[in-house]
């Protein structure tokens, strides 16, 4: 039975019903609040990457699409003639995918080792190993990818690799460096100058997309380089003839004296122009990776040595400089002088008695060198030292250059003056030290920053963007540097050496005999020295100065005068006449004594020595 609700109460149970609240309305503006919030964070972030950040991450997406692997020759590296002694060419480099190809392994073994001259049992290995991609060859020319290209098989990449080539081969390989299988600049100008070579400028790369396909941006119609883009040229200070000139003769007589080492750099004083620079041994850039560390450095800027007579130049001019002596001073040679519990000696027994600064060289006198070292306070020596370059980078532009040694002039005790007078003591250089030294003695009194790099220049213009300035720094009066240059003209005049006997022209310079310092820095090694002879020419006006060096020289006494001299005689008597320079106008020497008339250059005297040597395989000459 059905019950029935009373009027009045249904009405009470609806009224009830209305009067129950709706939703809160601040929930409502919370939630509109918040949507406003998001948008106008949407907005802003929006503006700051659009409006803000929009060329930086404009300039970030085209570099992420830029085709990275683009083919890139370096630069060329010329002599000052612009002759080339390293170019960039186009090799490939050849993957295979083995279970791409078509053919018959024997077929594919055949038709790869005729093509890419390679071995048919490596080439069968490569194709039969479990790689899903081997490298069959590399560094191709293009002959040989046309002809693999014409077996339009499947399954093979040919990548475009730039390529370094050296025409030249050893020719100043030291200087020029090498080039690894990464690009990369290794040793000389090729990594002091990385940077410049691989410098292209604002040239453009094509972009891709993901699937890397050309994406037109910027221009309707996109311009293209039939050659890849180069980097700047690089233009030497050396001069080619004169570099294969100044190897030739080095090469010649240190495998007839059958030394370690030996170095040879012709350079002009009065503007630090290196013109030739030749090491022994060298090596050949285009196969550098079978020579060992020690032949690949350039140990004329590297190792250093103490120098010996040929610093009694500095030494001489050093003083007269800062007034210790006079050009008139004479100095008791007896042959030995004690310093403390030591007994110094002339390199030959015996004195010379009162000698003064002109006998000093010609006699090479090691006593009276070692007086004048200690006629000057440590403080002076050592300063002056200091200004002609010693303790210190010489600047030139190739890295790993050595700062030499000079010992602290607090630490120096008198038996260092002394010795440090005749190339010995608290000094040990490079040669390239010692030759930027001696150039200041040449022009008069300027030291000039020895340099190889003329100038920088773009190869697509041919225009100059940099030439070489190069410091200079006035080291002696110009009074005390004719002096001295004067003695060393008079000392190769008067003198009964070889050494410095120019046919036709006048010459100053210094021989050197040096002891070999042992490895460990104590001591000489017994019976090995450093022969070493540096001058300059005319001696009047001198326009070319050179220095040979030749670390344990076997034979011919092992003197400067003997085994230095005739390589500087040589190098110096063919540059003086192919660059032009005239002789001098009164040359007196004597003939009987030195040789002069008569001299023959190393690379002929010993040429008969050097082919047999080579044609036996000399291990002098093999890598």
């Amino acid at each position: 039975m059905s019950v029935r609700v009373p009027p009045q109460q249904q009405t009470n149970k609806y009224a009830e019903k209305r009067r129950q609240p709706r939703s809160p309305l601040w929930r409502l503006r919370v939630w509109q609040l918040l949507i406003v919030v998001g948008l106008l964070m949407i907005a802003g972030r929006l503006y700051y990457l659009q409006i803000m950040m929009g060329p930086e991450l404009a300039k970030r997406a085209a570099v992420q699409r830029e085709k990275t692997n683009l083919l890139i020759h370096r630069g060329a590296i010329t002599d000052r003639h612009g002759l080339p002694l390293a170019i960039d060419t186009t090799r490939y480099d050849v993957f295979v995918h083995p279970s791409l190809l078509k053919v018959s392994l024997e077929q594919a073994v055949l038709q790869f080792s005729e093509i890419c001259h390679l071995d048919p049992k490596k080439v069968e290995r490569l194709l039969t190993s479990d790689w899903p991609v081997v490298t069959l060859a590399r560094h191709l020319n293009r002959e040989e990818i046309d002809e693999l290209q014409r077996l339009n098989w499947t399954g093979i990449d040919i990548v475009p690799r730039s390529f370094r080539h050296y025409p030249e081969a050893k020719l100043a390989s030291h200087i020029l460096g090498y080039v690894n299988m990464d690009a990369e600049g290794q040793g000389g100008v090729e990594q002091a100058q990385q940077n410049l070579l691989e410098n292209t400028g604002a040239i453009k790369r094509p972009q891709l997309d993901g699937k890397g396909r050309e994406i037109l941006v910027g221009n309707k119609t996109p311009v293209l380089d039939i050659t890849p883009p180069m980097g700047r040229d690089v233009e030497l200070t050396i001069d080619n003839y004169l570099q294969h000139l100044a190897e030739k003769e080095l090469s010649a007589m240190c495998i007839h004296s059958q030394a370690q080492k030996g170095c040879a750099i012709l350079m002009d004083p009065t503007n630090g122009e290196i013109l030739a620079w030749a090491n022994y041994p060298n090596y050949d850039p285009n196969d550098y990776t079978h020579y060992k560390y020690e032949q690949l450095k350039n140990w004329a800027m590297v190792d250093v040595y103490q120098p010996g007579s040929t610093f009694k130049i500095l030494t001489v001019a050093s003083a007269l400089d800062l007034g210790v002596i006079h050009p008139n001073s004479t100095f008791v040679d007896n042959g030995t002088l004690a310093v403390g519990n030591r007994v110094l000696h002339n390199h030959e027994p015996g004195g010379h008695g009162a000698i003064d600064l002109l006998h000093l060289f010609i006699h090479s006198s090691n006593v009276a060198s070692a007086r004048i070292g200690m006629a000057m306070t440590p403080l002076q020596f050592h300063t002056k030292l200091s200004e002609f370059g010693l303790g210190k980078k010489t600047g030139i532009e190739l890295s790993g250059e050595s700062a030499g040694l000079l010992l602290n002039h607090k630490y120096w005790k008198p038996i260092d003056q002394a010795t440090t007078g005749f190339g010995q003591g608290a000094i040990a250089m490079t040669p390239i030290q010692l030759i930027s030294a001696v150039s200041a003695v040449a022009n008069g009194g300027v030291r000039v920053q020895p340099h190889l790099t003329r100038r920088i220049y773009d190869p697509r213009t041919g225009v100059t963007e940099k030439w070489t300035e190069p410091t200079k720094v006035r080291v002696l009066q110009p009074e005390t540097a004719k002096l001295v240059a004067s003695l060393l003209g008079k000392n190769v005049f008067m003198g009964t050496q070889m050494a410095g006997k120019v046919p036709g022209y006048s010459v100053g310079g210094k021989t050197g005999t040096a002891q070999k310092v042992t490895a460990n820095g104590r001591g000489y090694i017994a019976g090995a020295t450093i022969a070493s002879f540096v001058g300059f020419l005319p001696a009047d006006n001198p326009q070319l100065v050179c220095i040979v060096v030749v670390d344990s020289p076997q034979t011919d006494g092992r003197w400067g005068n003997t085994i230095a001299g005739p390589v500087f005689n040589a190098i110096c008597m063919e540059a003086a006449r192919y660059l032009g320079i005239p002789p001098s106008d009164r040359i007196e020497v004597n003939s009987k004594k030195s040789g002069a008339n008569s001299f023959v250059p190393p690379s002929v005297k010993y040429a008969d020595e050097i082919q047999a040597r080579v044609a036996s395989g000399d291990k002098q000459e093999q890598r």
